[in-house]
């Protein structure tokens, strides 16, 4: 039985009565095969050649995981991370930072500027800081480790009002003909060169097997969403890819507005069972008792007769209970007066065509504060 009631920062709040005997297999599933997050993400490079990391974004220790996980990855012969958070664009850029006899901070903040101006984000910018640290740390003559941008370059100035993010047209003419389908063809090319690579970016775009369903604003299916960057490597290379979700908010159950405890919230309750046991874990879905978890209250159900945790990832990795999520931390004088305009023609929001220094700043950090509230209310 399930209980449903709106709440703020647009969630909803569900409470829901769970088998024992489910939780106890869960738990003991756990506690005979958790690894570290660390850990788990480079284990499952010994049978795979593409990783993929999902997550919903914002989300603190989601970023700090990827740093963390950079020196390890290169001690376990993976020399590359292959990131949304950077366009192909900037690639040479990403280069000269990354193999700089010094850290150039305002270049790294350029590179995560032009991705989007928005992304005034820390623990973003600080994956570059990250490899670099590796690299300096690294002889001479030695391999370095790389970082690939993988986004399109946006021209978010065509649209001059919020009724134009409705227009088709105008969509189109965003993305000048970019697809996911570019995103994947940058790591392609490295795994036909035999390199295996980390792959970070937004749980939407990591599906390789899953297909994501798109609906109307009543939930109604519409048609599965081919275009994903993680759908495009697993058709070239199948079971070669491996997806993992990081533990995060869904949405659902009409549309991808509402926000919810995914899975119906099991997951959260098999890491309760815990209790003093639990530590930031990952584990396998595919192949476990986790796979064969029927969430109800999921968009992603839409279109599916057996919408399965297991369809929807290979792995997953929970970190903490969402009662102590943080967000990222915002940079200051991310957007100046010098690079004011550009912010302005490039915001994906046409609300801040002629918005102050200012006015950008507190929207910013406005938003940060919602999804905090958000995050810490599941």
């Amino acid at each position: 039985m399930v209980a449903l009631t709106v709440v703020g920062c647009g969630r909803i709040e569900r409470k829901t009565a769970f088998d024992p005997t489910t939780i106890n297999e869960l738990t003991a599933y756990l506690l005979a095969n958790q690894q570290a997050p660390e850990d788990y993400v480079v284990s499952r490079f010994k049978e795979h050649d593409v990783v993929f990391l999902g997550e919903l974004h914002r989300i603190k220790h989601d970023p700090e995981l990827v740093q963390h996980l950079i020196p390890l990855l290169y001690q376990s012969g993976v020399y590359t991370l292959a990131t949304e958070f950077a366009r192909k664009q900037d690639q040479l850029l990403i280069d000269s930072l990354l193999g700089g006899v010094t850290y150039d901070e305002s270049l790294a903040r350029l590179i995560m500027f032009h991705q989007v101006v928005d992304w005034a984000y820390r623990e973003y910018v600080d994956i570059f800081k990250a490899a670099w640290l590796l690299n300096y740390s690294l002889p001479d003559n030695a391999r370095k480790f790389r970082v690939l941008g993988l986004n399109c370059s946006p021209d978010w100035s065509v649209m001059k009002s919020p009724a134009d993010r409705d227009v088709d047209s105008l969509k189109r003419l965003v993305w000048g003909g970019c697809t996911e389908k570019d995103w994947a063809d940058v790591i392609l090319r490295q795994v036909s060169n035999g390199e295996k690579i980390l792959v970070y970016c937004g749980m939407h775009h990591a599906f390789t097997e899953f297909l994501q369903p798109i609906v109307d604003d009543t939930g109604g299916f519409i048609r599965f969403e081919e275009d994903r960057v993680g759908r495009h490597v697993y058709n070239a290379i199948g079971k070669r890819t491996f997806t993992i979700s990081l533990h995060s908010p869904w949405y659902g159950p009409r549309d991808y507005s509402l926000l919810v405890r995914p899975a119906d919230g099991i997951v959260d309750e098999a890491m309760k069972s815990l209790g003093s046991r639990f530590e930031p874990i990952g584990f396998d879905v595919v192949g476990s008792p986790f796979a064969n978890i029927a969430p109800r209250d999921a968009v992603y159900r839409a279109g599916y007769d057996n919408f399965t945790l297991g369809k929807f990832c290979d792995g997953y990795i929970c970190q903490k209970p969402f009662s102590e999520y943080e967000v990222v931390s915002y940079i200051d004088s991310f957007i100046t007066e010098s690079n004011l305009q550009y912010a302005q023609q490039q915001s994906p929001n046409p609300k801040f065509r002629n918005a102050t220094v200012e006015e950008f700043e507190e929207a910013f950090k406005q938003q940060l504060y919602d999804w905090r509230q958000t995050y810490r209310g599941m």
